[in-house]
C-alpha cells in the first residue's frame, strides 16, 4: 500500500488503485495516526486533535466509531490495531511518503557533507518533489504542520546550498526572492539570495538585498543580522574572489564529512535482570517514527544502567551515531542551553559557529540531526523542560530519557517505570558482582538477606556485592548480619568513593529544608504509605507548598495509588534510614507536634490497624530524636 500525507490525504492499495476517504473525520484520524505511524496515538490526542475544545457528548464513542469506518475501508484492516495506549497503525519500508522525505532528505545532506552537491540536488530534489498542494491538507494538528513545513523549509535551504555549489546562480534566484518574500525572517534565505546575485554580477543589489533585511531587523526587532551574513557584507564590499568560486555558505562549504558520534557510556559487564523492560525499549527504539521513551524510578533503581544497556542494544539501528546528554550535576539540574552546546560541538560544529543560548541554537541543532538516525539519550533530567530542547525534529532518531520524576509533561512520551529487581535476579547480581558461586544452602539464605536488606534496589545490591568481592574475609553471613541493624544500614553501604548515603544526600539537597524536614517526620512515623497532604502537616504550617510531589520528583519518595484515587506516596527502607539521621536536625518541640497532630487525626491509631496490624507507633518518634 501507499499513504501520502504531505499534501491531501492519498491511500492507493497493493496495485496502486486509489481508496477513496470521502469523510473529513477518517481522513483527519488517518492522518494523525500515520503522523506517528508505527508508534500509538493515545486516545486523548486524538480526541484533542480532531475535536478540539469542543468534542461530542461522548467522544471515546465517537472515536470507536471512527477507528472502526476506517478498518472497513483499508484492504487490511488488521493494520489499524487498538493498542493499551491508544490505536496503532503499521506501515512497511517506503510506504508513507513521509518516511520517504526523512530518508531522502537524510541522503541529501549526507553527499552534500561529502562534497557530492549533484547527488545532494538530485536527492533533495526527490525530497521536496513529494510534497503536494495544499501542503498537509488533511493534518489538523497546527504544531505538528509547524514542525513539518519547517523541515520541508531546512531542507529546500540545503537544496539551494547544493544548487549554488553547482554554479546555478542564475536558475535560483527567483526561487530565492520568492523564499525570502515568504519568511523575511529566513536569514540563511538572505544569505543565499545575496551570494546569488553577487554571482550574476549584480554586487549593488546585492549590497542592497542586505541592507533590507538589516532595515527590517533593527526597526522591529532592534538587532543586527547575525554573523553569516555580517561575514557576507564584509566580503561583498571587499569583491573578495573566494564569493565566486565553489559554494560560500556555511551550510554547503564549512561541514566537514558527518563523523557519527559514539557518545554512549560503557554499559556494566554484570547488567541482570529487566527482561520485560529491555523487551518494550527494543520495541520503541526500532520504528520509523521520532520516539520519546522515559526511564522513571526512585533514586538507585538503576535507571541508566538500564538505558545505557538498551541503548548499546539498538546502536546499529542508528547509524549515524549516538548522544549523550547527563542533565544532572550532583542533584543540581543542568541548564538545557549548556547542553545543547556541548551536543553541537560533539557534531563537530565549530564552536564560533553555535548561536548564543536560546531558539536559534535550538533550531541549529536540529538542522545538524535533520533526516539522520541519532540515538539521544538525555540522562538524569529533572523536569520535561529540559528535555524539550534536545528532541530531534525529524522521523528516525529517538530520545531515551532517565529520570527520577514522572515528566507527565513531556508530550508524546511513552513512561517506563521501574522499581528493585526480582529476588532471583537480586542474589544473580550480587553473585555475578562476587564473581563466586552462592548457591550452596548457607550462602543462598545469607544472600536472600542481603537482597532484602538492600530491598532490592541495584544501587545498594551493588555495593554490598563489591564489598564481598574486595574482602576475602567478609561472608555474605557477616554482611547479612552487620546489614540487619537498620540504625547502621548506610555505614555498610560503602565502598571506595560510592556511598548510598552520598547519593540520597545529594539528592536531599535538590529539594527544600521545608520537604527534608517533612522527610525526616515522616520517617519517624514509621507508616508504610502516606497521602501527600498527611505528609504536609507535618510542617504544621498552612502555607507551606505541598512538599511530597517534590520528595517523589527527587526519588526519596514513590508515588502509589490510593485507595480513593488520590496520591499516596511510600518511602523505602534505605530513604527511612536516612531520614532518620535528618531527625537530628529536627528540634524536639517539631517532633512532638507531630507526633500530637497525627494522633489527634487518628492517622496513627488507623496505622496500627492497617496491613501489619502495627500499634500506633508514637513512641518511637520521640524516641529516634537523639539517635
Amino acid at each position: 500500500m501507499r499513504f501520502k500525507i504531505l499534501g491531501p490525504l492519498e491511500i492507493s492499495d497493493d496495485d496502486g488503485r486509489p481508496i477513496p476517504v470521502t469523510r473529513r473525520l477518517h481522513r483527519l484520524t488517518l492522518a494523525m495516526l500515520l503522523l506517528s505511524a508505527g508508534q500509538p496515538c493515545s486516545q486523548g490526542d486524538l480526541i484533542a486533535g480532531l475535536w478540539g475544545d469542543e468534542p461530542p457528548l461522548s467522544p471515546d464513542v465517537s472515536l470507536r466509531s471512527c477507528v472502526y469506518g476506517i478498518r472497513k475501508l483499508l484492504p487490511d484492516a488488521g493494520r489499524l490495531r487498538t493498542h493499551p495506549a491508544g490505536y496503532l497503525i503499521k506501515v512497511g519500508a517506503g510506504e508513507l511518503d513521509l518516511h520517504c522525505f526523512a530518508d531522502l532528505a537524510g541522503q541529501g545532506r549526507a553527499a552534500l557533507d561529502a562534497g557530492d552537491p549533484s547527488a545532494a540536488a538530485a536527492l533533495l530534489s526527490r525530497a521536496i518533489g513529494l510534497w503536494r498542494e495544499p501542503l498537509l491538507a488533511d493534518v489538523p494538528a497546527i504544531g505538528e504542520r509547524a514542525r513539518l513545513l519547517d523541515q520541508r523549509n531546512e531542507v529546500k535551504d540545503a537544496l539551494m546550498d547544493a544548487r549554488l555549489a553547482l554554479g546555478q546562480h542564475r536558475q535560483v534566484l527567483a526561487e530565492l526572492r520568492g523564499a525570502v518574500a515568504d519568511d523575511p525572517l529566513r536569514e540563511h534565505a538572505w544569505a543565499q539570495l545575496i551570494t546569488a546575485l553577487y554571482r550574476c554580477g549584480d554586487r549593488a543589489q546585492a549590497l542592497a538585498a542586505f541592507g533590507r533585511l538589516r532595515l527590517t531587523l533593527v526597526s522591529a526587532y532592534g538587532i543586527e543580522p547575525g554573523p553569516e551574513l555580517q561575514d557576507l557584507h564584509r566580503q561583498v564590499l571587499a569583491d573578495d574572489p573566494a564569493l565566486l568560486s565553489g559554494p560560500r555558505l556555511a551550510a554547503a562549504a564549512s561541514r566537514a564529512p558527518w563523523q557519527p558520534p559514539g557518545q554512549l557510556p560503557a554499559s556494566v559487564a554484570d547488567f541482570t535482570g529487566r527482561g520485560a523492560e529491555l523487551a518494550e525499549l527494543r520495541e520503541r527504539l526500532t520504528g520509523d517514527a521520532m520516539t520519546v521513551t522515559a526511564v522513571t524510578g526512585m533514586l538507585g533503581t538503576g535507571k541508566t544502567a538500564l538505558a545505557v544497556h538498551a541503548a548499546h542494544q539498538a546502536r546499529a539501528r542508528f547509524p549515524d551515531g549516538q548522544l549523550y546528554a547527563c542533565l544532572d550535576d550532583g542533584g543540581r539540574p543542568r541548564d538545557p542551553q549548556v547542553v545543547l552546546g556541548e551536543l553541537l560541538r560533539g557534531l563537530a560544529v565549530p564552536p564560533d559557529a553555535i548561536p548564543e543560548p536560546g531558539l536559534e541554537r535550538e533550531a541549529l541543532y536540529r538542522s545538524v540531526l535533520a533526516g539522520r538516525r541519532v540515538l539521544v539519550l538525555a540522562d538524569g533530567a529533572a523536569s520535561a523542560a529540559q528535555v524539550r530542547p534536545l528532541l530531534p525534529g525529524t522521523a528516525g532518531s529517538a530520545v531515551l530519557v532517565t529520570s527520577r520524576a514522572q515528566l507527565a509533561d513531556l508530550d508524546g512520551a511513552r513512561l517506563i517505570q521501574i522499581g528493585g529487581l526480582r529476588p532471583a535476579d537480586s542474589a544473580a547480581l550480587i553473585g555475578r558482582i562476587c564473581g563466586s558461586d552462592l548457591r550452596d544452602a548457607g550462602q543462598a539464605t545469607a544472600v536472600e538477606a542481603i537482597a532484602a536488606a538492600c530491598d532490592h534496589l541495584p544501587l545498594a545490591l551493588r555495593i554490598a556485592g563489591a564489598r564481598l568481592a574486595g574482602d576475602p574475609g567478609l561472608t555474605p553471613q557477616a554482611l547479612a548480619a552487620l546489614l540487619a541493624d537498620e540504625t547502621r544500614l548506610l555505614d555498610q553501604l560503602v565502598v571506595g568513593d560510592v556511598s548510598a548515603r552520598a547519593r540520597l544526600d545529594a539528592a536531599a539537597r535538590s529539594v527544600g529544608a521545608p520537604a527534608r524536614r517533612a522527610l525526616a517526620l515522616l520517617s519517624a512515623a514509621g507508616q508504610r504509605d502516606a497521602a501527600g497532604s498527611l505528609i504536609a502537616s507535618l510542617l504544621d504550617d498552612p502555607g507551606a507548598p505541598d512538599v511530597a510531589p517534590a520528595l517523589a520528583d527527587a526519588g526519596l519518595l514513590r508515588r502509589v495509588g490510593g485507595q480513593d484515587g488520590t496520591a499516596s506516596y511510600r518511602m523505602h527502607p534505605l530513604v527511612r534510614a536516612y531520614a532518620g539521621e535528618l531527625l537530628a536536625d529536627v528540634g524536639p518541640g517539631l517532633v512532638g507536634s507531630a507526633t500530637g497532630r497525627l494522633l489527634a487525626s487518628g492517622w496513627l491509631d488507623l496505622a496500627g490497624h492497617g496491613e501489619r496490624g502495627a500499634r500506633p507507633r508514637s513512641g518511637r518518634i520521640t524516641s529516634r530524636v537523639g539517635s
